[in-house]
């Protein structure tokens, strides 16, 4: 028997086999269920960071466009030329080479904006890059797809332009902006709804990472260990090479944070969406399948690493001394 899965109520997936061993039931609730949990988990997520903002917080985006800038070349540029770098030095055959293709094509989650939020990175700059690459992606995910893996791209893909307007808006801008609304209309409350909302957001994520896992969603001996050790190290390389880049371009310490949480941590929500355009009917296609899902359950390891040296104290890039924001001057300190 099949059944087709869904993330975020983004659609069905390529249909795989029901796990056995007694799951199958645990599997079929979980299917039913999902669809709402993710969409709460994002909404939750982006109303308790906002409840901490004001738009005035975003002004350091617009006067410092360089960490934009830095962020949207790392994802549209240097993410998918590690992925072809992996995909050529490892000889992945094509089903494999499309999954991590893909992986690197989508943009970066709104899971990393609170990923930077907990790390006390630039929360202003992690939701930038996430609005535009995500606004990016219609036309980026089908020319990196191009560029990469061309000679068997399909000649009726088409990326779901509507749906990921509709997610972008319903999922990340409005709950972040009605958050926002609730700090200025109630400051005294702010604090506490947001620290409810984070609160419910990651006890969320741990609901979803154990309902994968336990309903065998995520098999990691299906393809034996090769496959997932190379998405690792892929994931891995990322993970200490950006922060290495961002420390060479003059970033501080909390936009490599950000920046790192960001390009580690991936929609690949949005990849799902196009799973089925590639090998359908054929084994391949579960290889570009297993590639989205594990780097998805995987990713936060990527970026928590990061997020907690951080979040203490200790330098967002290894082996290198801090590089904190200098504080602007307080009026007093002006006035003497």
């Amino acid at each position: 028997m099949k059944a087709e899965f869904s993330l975020g109520g983004q659609g069905p997936l390529p249909s795989a086999p029901l796990p056995t061993y007694g799951l199958r039931e645990r599997c079929l609730v979980y299917q039913s269920i999902e669809p709402f949990l993710v969409p709460a988990q994002l909404i939750l997520a982006m109303l308790g960071m906002g409840a901490t903002m004001t738009v005035a917080d975003f002004g350091s985006v617009g006067r410092d466009p360089r960490g934009l800038a830095i962020g949207l070349a790392l994802q549209w540029l240097y993410v998918p030329a590690v992925a072809m770098g992996f995909i050529h030095v490892f000889g992945l055959s094509q089903g494999w080479a499309v999954g991590l293709l893909l992986v690197s094509a989508v943009p970066g989650g709104a899971f990393s904006n609170l990923l930077t939020f907990l790390g006390r990175g630039n929360v202003p700059l992690s939701i930038a890059v996430t609005s535009v690459t995500t606004l990016g992606s219609v036309l980026a995910v089908p020319l990196i797809l191009q560029l990469g893996a061309g000679a068997i791209l399909p000649p009726d893909f088409h990326f779901p332009i509507p749906r990921v307007m509709a997610e972008i808006f319903g999922y990340l801008l409005a709950p972040l902006a009605f958050g926002m609304a609730i700090r200025k209309r109630f400051p005294g409350a702010a604090p506490g709804i947001s620290r409810w909302a984070i609160r419910g957001s990651l006890a969320l994520v741990i609901t979803i990472a154990v309902a994968s896992l336990g309903t065998g969603r995520i098999r990691l001996a299906e393809y034996g260990f090769g496959p997932p050790l190379i998405i690792v190290l892929f994931g891995t390389f990322l993970a200490v090479s950006i922060p290495q880049l961002c420390r060479l371009l003059g970033r501080f310490d909390d936009d490599t944070v950000a920046l790192t949480i960001e390009v580690a941590v991936r929609n690949v929500g949005l990849g799902l969406l196009v799973v089925h355009f590639f090998f359908p009917g054929q084994k391949e296609q579960g290889m570009v399948l297993f590639s989205a899902l594990f780097y998805a359950g995987a990713s936060p390891a990527f970026a928590i690493p990061a997020m907690l040296r951080h979040r203490f104290g200790k330098s967002a890039v290894l082996l290198r001394r801090p590089k904190p924001r200098p504080q602007p001057a307080s009026n007093s300190a002006l006035s003497s």
